[in-house]
């Protein structure tokens, strides 16, 4: 075998062992149109425009969380796991946005994926995320019965803008910059919502 094929080979089964294959699926999934007809627009069309499910849930710390009580704020719901290389990027944004516009009547809720997604590692690598970015926002747990409502988060992260009545206002399927994020808050915040 050559030497860049041997290479290239290690460079995949390495980025396997790492966990990279989910962050690259959603890395490349941060286009900006979805093509018509593809299960990321069937997704998107499902949720887009009407009413978040609701869910009540709680942090590691046994604190609870009811979506429908934030109902009057624009809320961005944010689903990820604590080895995704995306949703690791994405959080210092995330953690920007809420600090630059919770006064404005934003708010960001975390859901944390890795009881399901990664089982193995109970709470040890979230409570190591959490002391490496203290997010300033409520992280909370997942559980399967949120994980169907919200119909399987087939990609990870996956974030629902809603805005203040509750529905879904945009799907961010995957990592998106935070002037995309910023454009969104802001179209709901000021009540000029583009889409």
């Amino acid at each position: 075998m050559r030497p860049a094929r041997t290479l290239a080979t290690l460079c995949v089964a390495a980025a396997v062992v790492l966990g990279a294959v989910p962050a690259l699926r959603a890395a490349a999934s941060t286009a900006p149109n979805a093509a018509p007809g593809s299960p990321r627009e069937r997704y998107q069309k499902r949720f887009t425009g009407k009413p978040a499910p609701d869910f009540t849930l709680s942090d590691i710390h046994g604190r609870s969380l009811t979506l429908s009580q934030e109902k009057g704020k624009v809320v961005l719901v944010n689903f990820w796991y604590s080895s995704c290389v995306p949703c690791r990027r994405e959080t210092p944004v995330l953690s920007a946005l809420h600090k630059a516009y919770s006064g404005h009547g934003f708010k960001v809720i975390g859901i944390n994926l890795d009881d399901l997604v990664i089982p193995e590692a109970g709470h040890a690598s979230l409570k190591v995320f959490l002391q490496e970015f203290q997010p300033p926002y409520a992280i909370l747990l997942g559980t399967n019965d949120v994980l169907e409502a919200y119909g399987g988060v087939p990609v990870q992260p996956i974030s629902f803008l809603i805005d203040r009545e509750g529905k879904v206002a945009k799907v961010f399927w995957g990592a998106f910059p935070g002037a995309v994020f910023e454009k969104a808050i802001r179209a709901q915040l000021e009540g000029t919502a583009l889409r």
